[in-house]
């Protein structure tokens, strides 16, 4: 019987090996033998059970839902009548702490949520939401463009170190991804490429505002599988802009993938170009990341 470790497990799956061991240690979900040297290893039955807890998860049970229906099948015709509150709940907690500026209950409710549930799912029930109310609300509080900047330099920093420490554990394709020139909002791709490493791509990240003719340039020090471009603005739709992504184009024989607003505002032209678009939708956008450029080659 083939046994797997955490890892292949993380990247067959989707979820991160963090996520897999609270399962294990709360909620007894998981039971992998071990090496003599105590390595978690799980069975091909480990893998089709955290498969089936992802499913439920995203049609929005809790965790708890999702442990219970695969134990009882019969109660998978559940409606979950708690997980739209539950997600809120993280968000209220979230925003309560931004607003009172409290570093050390915003790290605890970060880290509660991403110990639970897979890190795609953090950033679309909870972080991008929380983004999403900062930047609707900031004009009509007195301190709401200090709480947006308070936010975003902790999750700027959040991120940045989960991308560094795990960047090392990926084995898949390796994608290239920065923002696009004149771009400096890098909170969406940082969450995107945090979550291509769960599902073991290797990232190569060069943040916000990159000029297009630097790509080539790092093309040819490391071996990348496909370049992944970011931009908010659709102002950044020029002929210098057309000209230089044709000279990228020419240039590279890899694919080329662009999300995000701007990708979305010029997908037919991009497409024209031999562009893929992702859009800026996370959960669409990881969808067709994985269906374009699959993390492992089949």
């Amino acid at each position: 019987m083939n046994q797997y470790p955490i890892r292949t497990i993380s990247e067959m799956t989707g979820v991160p090996t963090t996520t897999l061991r609270a399962w294990e240690r709360r909620y007894g979900l998981l039971k992998p033998s071990r090496t003599p040297k105590g390595h978690r290893l799980y069975s091909a039955q480990d893998i089709e059970l955290v498969r089936e807890i992802v499913k439920l998860l995203k049609s929005n049970h809790t965790i708890s839902e999702a442990i219970r229906i695969t134990r009882n099948p019969e109660l998978g015709g559940l409606v979950s009548t708690t997980s739209e509150d539950h997600w809120q709940s993280y968000q209220q907690r979230i925003l309560k702490s931004i607003e009172n500026f409290n570093d050390l209950n915003l790290d605890r409710t970060y880290n509660e949520a991403l110990s639970i549930y897979p890190v795609d799912m953090v950033n679309e029930h909870v972080i991008i939401p929380v983004l999403q109310a900062l930047g609707s609300s900031w004009a009509d509080k007195p301190a709401g463009i200090a709480e947006e900047h308070f936010f975003s330099a902790f999750l700027r920093n959040k991120l940045g170190a989960r991308l560094h420490h795990d960047a090392h554990r990926a084995k898949g394709r390796k994608v290239f991804i920065s923002c696009l020139p004149g771009e400096n909002h890098e909170l969406g791709i940082l969450l995107f490429s945090l979550a291509l490493l769960g599902h073991g791509y290797q990232v190569l990240y060069l943040g916000g505002n990159l000029p297009l003719q630097q790509i080539p340039l790092v093309a040819e020090r490391t071996e990348i599988d496909a370049v992944l471009l970011s931009g908010t603005r659709t102002d950044l739709w020029t002929p210098s802009f057309k000209n230089e992504m044709a000279d990228i184009i020419s240039t590279l024989t890899l694919p080329i993938l662009l999300g995000g607003e701007f990708s979305s505002r010029y997908e037919k032209e991009l497409s024209a170009m031999g562009i893929q678009v992702l859009g800026s939708d996370h959960v669409d956008a990881l969808e067709k990341m994985q269906s374009m450029v699959p993390a492992f080659k089949r």
